[in-house]
């Protein structure tokens, strides 16, 4: 259902002709606004994103098409695949600033396969994840790099970034924590990295420009359509629970914790000891925007982010979690001696990729409840590969499906 409300403004435009869904035979969730007109809900980053595998299959497509054959649906779910390879290729390049092809390649196996990245690549690559992903993944290569080199051109093009990841989830604006505290290990250094941001100058200004280009036309849309330059399209019934995090089921919660379904990435949480020790000019950066990251979605009103395999949420902050990690990875390989240390730690990595490939095959076919797993019925289906009709009648009743009416209301962590 998702994919089909960042989908909506393609046939929109190019079969309907209309952009203000007065005609809406797709089903886009509209909000009210105060002229009364509607405003889809969610903004047309994505459908931007799509459009280039939109247009390849028009190309193939019959000429009184609605847009949702099967062959839009292919490759847009093809183009969407491309572009996460393309974030893996941007990840390997941030990190070979800093670790061997060996450490780089182990890291993007692990973020790869072994976290649901694998699934909102491979079963799910249509929704915003793979998206950022990739964007997130050549934000933080051009920030590394503006930050080696001092190039106006690397602050350019992550400004530009920004303004894509801003406008497909507004709350992923804090990847712009990096730029601002890369290099910052102290208060008289911020001060120092805010003066040379501001000695910038015209670049700054441009740079600003560049951020505002993707955002532009969505607003324009939001005041055309409701009289309001910004406008909070998901409406009365989406909010924040500032007071009220759920750090717990977001991290360790039977229904979508984290660390629960993506086990590995503990790994990257120890990786912050080695990233402090041998890189503080990256670490305070890292970690700030991480624990920002992790509250916001702690304090969403429903912080498991609907129907999804694991903590959905994180998916794309993996991106930037892939150095802490590499850092562990490094560090495991200098300090491990024994060869049967290392065999047991790669017998270790291997099992849990496996173990995430294995759930992220339950999850596609309904196994792995979309929203209602619990204590129960996760190990009931721990590497449980074959079902009966009598097995599956019997997950039925250890599925706990939550009450969003109540959680809209405060009642998060039921």
């Amino acid at each position: 259902m998702d994919v089909n409300q960042y989908y909506g403004y393609l046939p929109a435009l190019f079969k309907q002709h209309d952009l203000t869904f007065s005609v809406n035979p797709n089903n886009v969730w509209l909000t009210p606004t105060p002229i009364g007109r509607g405003v889809p809900m969610v903004t047309y980053g994505m459908s931007l994103f799509y459009l280039p595998f939109y247009a390849m299959a028009s190309v193939f497509s019959v000429t009184n098409s609605t847009g949702y054959e099967p062959i839009y649906a292919w490759t847009i779910h093809i183009g969407c695949i491309i572009y996460v390879l393309i974030g893996l290729h941007f990840c390997r390049k941030t990190l070979l600033n800093w670790f061997s092809e060996k450490v780089t390649s182990i890291a993007l196996l692990v973020i790869f396969f072994g976290t649901n990245l694998f699934c909102y690549t491979l079963i799910n690559s249509e929704l915003t994840h793979s998206i950022l992903f990739f964007l997130i993944s050549m934000f933080v290569y051009y920030v590394v790099r503006w930050h080696q080199s001092n190039q106006k051109k690397y602050f350019l093009a992550f400004c530009f970034l920004l303004g894509f990841i801003t406008l497909i989830r507004p709350t992923e604006m804090s990847v712009a924590i990096l730029p601002l505290l890369i290099g910052v290990a102290s208060f008289s250094q911020f001060k120092e990295k805010f003066a040379t941001i501001i000695s910038l100058k015209y670049y700054l200004i441009i740079g600003i420009v560049l951020f505002l280009i993707p955002i532009f036309p969505q607003v324009l849309y939001w005041k055309i359509q409701s009289g309001q330059w910004l406008f909070f399209s998901y409406g009365n019934n989406e909010r924040f629970y500032w007071l009220e995090p759920q750090f717990f089921n977001v991290l360790l919660s039977y229904r979508k914790g984290w660390l629960l379904y993506s086990p590995l990435m503990l790994l990257s949480l120890l990786g912050f000891v080695q990233l402090f020790k041998k890189n503080k000019t990256i670490f305070w950066s890292i970690i700030i925007y991480f624990l920002i990251n992790l509250y916001l979605i702690s304090a969403w009103w429903d912080w498991a982010f609907g129907g999804a395999f694991g903590m959905r949420a994180l998916v794309q902050v993996s991106a930037v979690l892939i150095i802490p990690l590499a850092y562990f990875i490094q560090w495991f390989f200098e300090v491990i001696e024994s060869k049967y240390l290392k065999i047991a730690g790669y017998i270790i990595i291997v099992f849990f990729c496996f173990l995430n490939v294995f759930q992220s095959n339950l999850y596609k076919h309904g196994i792995i409840s979309y929203d209602g797993m619990t204590k129960e019925a996760y190990w009931f289906t721990f590497l449980k590969k074959n079902y009966s009709k009598e097995d599956l009648l019997y997950l039925e009743t250890l599925v706990k499906h939550p009450d969003y009416a109540a959680m809209r209301q405060g009642k998060r962590d039921e």
